[in-house]
């Protein structure tokens, strides 16, 4: 029996490393950030009839804003796989996306290390963990994420967008941000982070260079630096919330 059967819709799931089942939530208004581990994935769960998207949007919301470190899905009863309308209506909610019951840590493997959206992701992610922050800020932040594969130093990187460094690092202290420079590093690492998750068996010193950083050394310092984890940690977990939240967390210390 799937444990949606039990469970009033829409229910709440977690699913932590090493990622082998969805545990319901019993109580969520009890639970809190420290109660979920590094990396766990929640999950509002849509049984048959698949039709309370009200109710689905707003968990959805709700959860992304209580628990910024979790990536929040949504996981179809009965069915596989979830088909397009689902999908898109997922997205809507502001779910990473939808999964049915087959297939389930690999469908979520590629959902959450794909680093296509991640620009758009990380501005939506922004705007709820931080939602007093300044429009024109929070703007340089997807674009600095969006073009870090293509710029190495931030200096160039702002003159891309017409921005002078000196002016975008006062903009980002005034916000309470860690600097443009720092967002670009995070940038990266957070990129190199998703191809270790993608890439399970890939050598970590070619993805290392891959991502332009000189070996597996100087991946494993920055990712520790930046996350407080090692590359090995990272690759037995999935998506990047947890870390880009840790990163802030430990950079407002």
């Amino acid at each position: 029996m799937s444990v949606f059967a039990v469970l009033a819709p829409p229910a709440v799931l977690q699913l932590a490393p090493p990622y082998e089942r969805f545990e319901p939530v019993p109580d969520l208004a009890a639970l809190t950030p420290d109660d979920l581990p590094n990396a766990a994935v929640l999950a509002v769960g849509l049984p048959p009839p698949h039709d309370a998207w009200r109710e689905t949007a707003a968990l959805v919301h709700e959860l992304r804003a209580r628990f910024p470190a979790s990536p929040v899905v949504v996981r179809v009863e009965g069915r596989n796989e979830a088909d397009d309308d689902i999908r898109r209506m997922a997205a809507e909610a502001g779910a990473r996306g939808a999964i049915g019951e087959g297939d389930m840590v690999p469908a979520l493997r590629r959902m959450l290390t794909d680093a296509s959206a991640l620009p758009e992701q990380v501005l939506a992610w922004l705007s709820l963990r931080i939602p007093s922050l300044r429009t024109d800020v929070r703007e340089m932040v997807g674009v600095i994420v969006e073009r870090s594969p293509r710029f190495g130093e931030v200096g160039p990187l702002l003159g891309s967008m017409g921005r002078a460094e000196r002016t975008a690092r006062t903009w980002f202290r005034r916000a309470g941000l860690p600097g443009p420079g720092k967002w670009l590093a995070v940038a990266h690492a957070v990129r190199a982070a998703l191809r270790l998750q993608a890439e399970e068996k890939a050598p970590l010193l070619t993805l290392a260079v891959e991502c332009g950083y000189s070996d597996h050394s100087s991946l494993s310092r920055q990712s520790l630096r930046l996350f407080g984890a090692r590359p090995g940690v990272i690759r037995r977990t999935l998506g990047w919330e947890w870390l880009m939240h840790r990163w802030l967390t430990r950079a407002a210390v």
